[in-house]
């Protein structure tokens, strides 16, 4: 799927219209107000999303997130990210394995019990949904998180994406965990119009290109599995 994307994706086309968004912001960047410059937001945090459309629908999506390595991560210390850990209890256990590790983007662990106890209130749900940029979910309670965590999280789109973390070693913990902590993630639906956030304003155009090309590969090749849906040219 990778190489088919690849054959058929236009990169100059991908390159001129990532080139025309950075440009496009820079300039209403600089715009004035009342002789004042006014920043719509600071380029290192500006997000690009990446939106495509099927012609054919899916009958049985998949509701899990995708995790997509990209060649040029667009969360990772240099942009501050935060990550929240949902795991099995006792959450104890699994911090004191984490401790010593350098995984500088994983900023909370919570765990199932203590998720049930201190955010059953809308406005704990809430502000846990605004206080990180990625919330990830140990793969044996991922399919208990969509009563205890509600519309507050799944309205918006956003689903922790089940992640392995029992049965490996400590390197292999922690080469799963930076590297979740620096993918893209596709979050699905029951389409036809699909995003995912894709790059930064801040970088190179060829870089958020590439990001693209990698991304487009894995996302269809993920949706392509949910009904056996044959993709015979990218557009």
């Amino acid at each position: 799927m990778d190489k088919a994307v690849a054959q058929n994706l236009d990169m100059k086309q991908a390159t001129m219209a990532v080139k025309a968004l950075q440009k496009y912001f820079k300039e209403k960047s600089k715009l004035s107000v009342s002789g004042k410059k006014m920043m719509l937001a600071n380029e290192d945090d500006a997000l690009i999303n990446l939106t495509f459309t099927l012609t054919q629908l899916p009958e049985r999506p998949s509701p899990k997130p995708v995790q997509v390595s990209i060649p040029t991560p667009i969360q990772s210390k240099e942009f501050n990210t935060r990550v929240c850990i949902f795991v099995k209890d006792p959450e104890a256990d699994f911090r004191r394995q984490i401790e010593d590790m350098d995984i500088p983007c994983i900023a909370e662990v919570i765990g199932y019990d203590r998720l049930k106890r201190d955010f059953r209130q809308f406005k704990d749900r809430r502000a846990l949904l605004n206080d990180f940029d990625i919330f990830l979910a140990d793969l044996r309670i991922y399919k208990m998180l969509p009563e205890k965590l509600g519309k507050e999280f799944y309205s918006k789109k956003v689903y922790p994406c089940p992640i392995k973390l029992h049965g490996m070693d400590s390197q292999g913990l922690l080469d799963q965990l930076n590297q979740a902590a620096e993918s893209a993630y596709f979050m699905p639906g029951n389409g036809p119009n699909y995003s995912m956030k894709i790059g930064r304003v801040s970088q190179d155009s060829k870089d958020v290109v590439k990001n693209i090309s990698a991304s487009l590969g894995k996302i269809l090749g993920s949706i392509s599995c949910w009904d056996n849906i044959k993709f015979d040219k990218v557009q």
